[in-house]
């Protein structure tokens, strides 16, 4: 397994599960991470490690906290309020009821700094008129 502060975290096998429940592809999921397939595999499989700033991202992706994504089963009731985690359950049906393109605009937006948000939100009202 790759080396660094997330080697100890089964991060890899919360990946693949994350990615599978949220019906996402590697190569979606890759592409909102603007790296290359093999890299997210490499995350996936363990072969390497995310860094800080790509795990933070992970997070927002599959809308759940940067604690929630390191910790494992035994541990994801302890990570954070019930309330948090029982919203963020409640609300994950939803990603479901929409088709892939929808679910990839919804990978990018989550993806996004503050200014590429921004900037989604002001191209979409713009067509909206």
């Amino acid at each position: 397994m790759g080396c660094g502060i997330l080697s100890d975290f089964k991060i890899n096998e919360r990946l693949r599960e994350l990615r599978v429940k949220s019906g996402y592809t590697q190569q979606q999921v890759a592409d909102f991470l603007n790296c290359s397939r093999s890299t997210y595999t490499y995350y996936e499989t363990g072969k390497s490690m995310p860094d800080v700033p790509t795990t933070v991202t992970l997070a927002k992706i599959f809308n759940i906290s940067v604690a929630e994504l390191l910790a494992d089963e035994t541990d994801i009731h302890n990570v954070a309020d019930s309330g948090y985690v029982y919203a963020r359950k409640k609300n994950a049906s939803h990603i479901y009821d929409l088709d892939r393109d929808e679910m990839s605009l919804v990978g990018y937006y989550r993806a996004g700094n503050y200014q590429t948000r921004k900037k989604i939100m002001e191209f979409v009202k713009q067509i909206d008129k």
